[in-house]
């Protein structure tokens, strides 16, 4: 299987925060399989899902799936947002959301993201000027 990137956030729109990452086998069906994965896809309130994803980075780790980042290590990928990762989990309105980083910034007009891994990116991450999301005021969910 090919790795894929996965962020989970604690909800839609500018007050989303950024739960962290995984890079692996980070597929909707992959994580179904892990009892912290279950818990976080079937949650109904974002309480149960914040810690169902908290988990899931522990035990995604933990079974050689791949590698899990936290926020307090930094946004770890080369890229700025979440647009070019392959899937986004996140709450919101008593469900969780399984999108594609593609259609990222309808759901996540702007949200501020912990400082870069200087390791993972090399570079300094861009200021919210060069944000092009910017300019999307509302959220889309996507069913």
């Amino acid at each position: 299987m090919i790795p894929t990137t996965a962020d989970f956030y604690d909800e839609t729109g500018r007050q989303a925060r950024w739960l962290g990452a995984i890079h692996g086998n980070a597929d909707p069906e992959t994580l179904r399989g892990l009892d912290s994965g279950r818990h976080m896809l079937d949650a109904t309130d974002p309480t149960t899902f914040a810690e169902a994803a908290l988990d899931l980075l522990e035990a995604f780790s933990q079974q050689n799936l791949g590698h899990s980042h936290h926020p307090r290590d930094g946004w770890p990928w080369s890229w700025p947002d979440s647009r070019s990762t392959d899937w986004i989990y996140t709450f919101d309105r008593g469900r969780t959301w399984v999108i594609t980083g593609r259609i990222w910034s309808y759901t996540m007009p702007r949200v501020d993201h912990p400082p870069p891994r200087l390791a993972a990116t090399g570079h300094v991450q861009p200021g919210p000027t060069q944000d092009s999301t910017e300019r999307h005021g509302n959220t889309c969910p996507i069913s």
